[in-house]
């Protein structure tokens, strides 16, 4: 693959590609314990987040617990009890913070874009990595989320950069595809190397300095 294109800005996604999805693994574990399908309290739970409006910051987290306890008939648990089963599994990956700093260096804007509640922010102030990044954009904190795709329109408009100059990095296609129809080059996440591979071959010049 070539690539005559410069661009000027990175977004990353946060729970799957800058750390480990620690929601996703948090409900899986929380189905394991409860002897519960997995994948039917992963859907569960996603769907409880956007639609209680958790995720944009328009409920409180114990309403999102209370629903998700209803749905299961989970009372037996403390919120504090599910909540640390999923924060502790946001691990953050040494690695993206690596690439994060080599692009800075390379005059690249480093972005956060995140579907997040108030969990992330829990999450820096234990291990800081906020300062990384020049721009953070938290769904909770903007009350839009890329569920929807109208949080493209407002960063964009706050960014101030032409969305062709930028690539999203996510773990989910969805994002990628609603990115993309705002004119902003998508790289799907699946793994460490193929998302270096496909870097490097937008951002030549990154394969030399990570060497």
């Amino acid at each position: 693959m070539q690539n005559n294109k410069e661009y000027s800005v990175i977004m990353f996604d946060f729970g799957g590609v800058i750390a480990e999805e620690g929601f996703v693994k948090g409900m899986e574990e929380i189905a394991k314990k409860c002897g519960l399908d997995p994948k039917v309290v992963v859907e569960a739970a996603t769907d409880i987040l956007y639609d209680s409006g958790y995720i944009c910051g328009k409920t409180a987290e114990k309403e999102f617990w209370s629903a998700f306890k209803k749905r299961f008939s989970l009372d037996n648990y403390s919120d504090e009890e599910l909540r640390e089963e999923v924060l502790r599994r946001f691990v953050i990956r040494p690695w993206t913070l690596d690439l994060i700093r080599t692009l800075r260096s390379s005059d690249i804007k480093v972005v956060l874009l995140t579907d997040q509640t108030n969990w992330i922010e829990e999450i820096n102030e234990e291990t800081p990595f906020y300062d990384m990044f020049d721009h953070v954009f938290n769904s909770y904190r903007l009350g839009k989320c890329k569920h929807d795709g109208k949080i493209f329109k407002e960063i964009l408009n706050i960014l101030g950069v032409d969305p062709k100059d930028i690539i999203l990095v996510d773990d989910r296609r969805r994002n990628i595809t609603l990115a993309e129809e705002y004119g902003i080059k998508g790289i799907l996440y699946k793994s460490k190397d193929k998302l270096l591979k496909e870097l490097f071959a937008y951002l030549p010049e990154l394969e030399t300095k990570m060497a």
